[in-house]
């Protein structure tokens, strides 16, 4: 079981694709990247609050480099994770005390996340996934398709529950690019959930 988001997990969303045959073939004619957009919610702050998922979400934010990690100063995922758990932006976060941020974690609440959004990348290129990785605001701004929503709602996507087009017709996700060429792509979009999105289960 892997933590969403984690290191872990996104090696292993990147390994399963690349055993995928079904994968590889729905999605042979598929190219073009995506910025992801996950926006803090109950359910992330309710997640954060279990060791483990706090740890995953440490390994992930730390796969960006210190000098990218800086430019969440001032956006209110910076504040939360700078003056309510006292993560530091420019510097490592192995060694820092989880049980501490754990406390922290205790006396908030949803409306101390509000406006706060964590961004990935990932690029998408016949049949294989080229790259994800974590990134900070304001990168990659010109991808070919920008994916937005609630944690939760992303929670249902990577666990290979719902696909991103039903979840972006019952409006739980904002999907923004050439709807035309993902309307083409259908087997696509629902072999990355089916094959590779539920082939992590996550916890």
């Amino acid at each position: 079981m892997a933590i969403f988001p984690s290191r872990e997990w996104v090696e292993a969303v990147l390994e399963v694709a690349k055993r995928s045959e079904e994968y590889k073939e729905a999605s042979k004619d598929w190219e073009g990247d995506f910025l992801c957009i996950i926006e803090g919610d109950e359910g992330f702050l309710r997640d954060l609050s279990r060791k483990e998922v706090m740890e995953g979400f440490l390994s992930f934010f730390d796969m960006m480099p210190a000098e990218d990690r800086k430019k969440y100063k001032g956006t209110p995922m910076g504040d939360f994770l700078e003056k309510k758990l006292g993560i530091p932006l420019g510097a490592s976060t192995k060694g820092l005390d989880v049980s501490e941020m754990l406390r922290e974690i205790s006396k908030l609440s949803a409306e101390d996340l509000r406006g706060a959004a964590l961004y990935f990348w990932t690029d998408f290129w016949h049949g294989s996934v080229r790259n994800m990785t974590p990134v900070a605001p304001g990168e990659h701004e010109d991808a070919a398709f920008k994916l937005s929503g609630k944690y939760s709602s992303w929670k249902l996507l990577v666990s290979g529950q719902q696909d991103a087009m039903r979840l972006v017709m019952s409006n739980r996700l904002k999907l923004e690019g050439d709807m035309s060429y993902i309307m083409k792509r259908l087997k696509a979009v629902r072999a990355l959930t089916k094959e590779v999105f539920a082939g992590v289960p996550i916890d």
